[in-house]
């Protein structure tokens, strides 16, 4: 862990070298995760604009994800006051009083009993 700080540096300078000692001390205890930095320590770079890149879109699935609507399961809630209501303007259009209830009910629209 210490030599990731080093390699990003996270509160500590930029010191590739020192981060490349405290990799090859952990290999040597058998950690696979220091191995893989130590076999690829010539293609290493400064991750910033990685980072930086990731950071953003991990804070903007947040930010989406905390002002997303409230998610319900109980789909489209019409009182039967309102239900009869509808049922008359449609009646009154020229519609049967059971006219599309079906397709409602197949789209999570449920208006049945109308």
């Amino acid at each position: 862990m210490l030599g990731e700080l080093y390699l990003t540096e996270q509160g500590v300078t930029h010191d590739q070298a020192q981060a490349m000692d405290w990799f090859s001390r952990s290999a040597a205890q058998g950690n696979r995760y220091a191995q893989f930095f130590l076999e690829h320590q010539n293609y290493l770079r400064p991750p910033s604009v990685m980072l930086a890149a990731t950071h953003l879109l991990y804070h903007m699935s947040r930010i989406f994800e905390d002002h997303a609507l409230p998610q319900s399961s109980a789909g489209l809630h019409v009182d039967r006051k309102l239900r009869r209501r509808i049922q008359e303007k449609k009646i009154a259009m020229g519609h049967k009083p059971d006219d599309h209830e079906e397709e409602q009910n197949q789209g999570g629209m449920i208006m049945g009993g109308m």
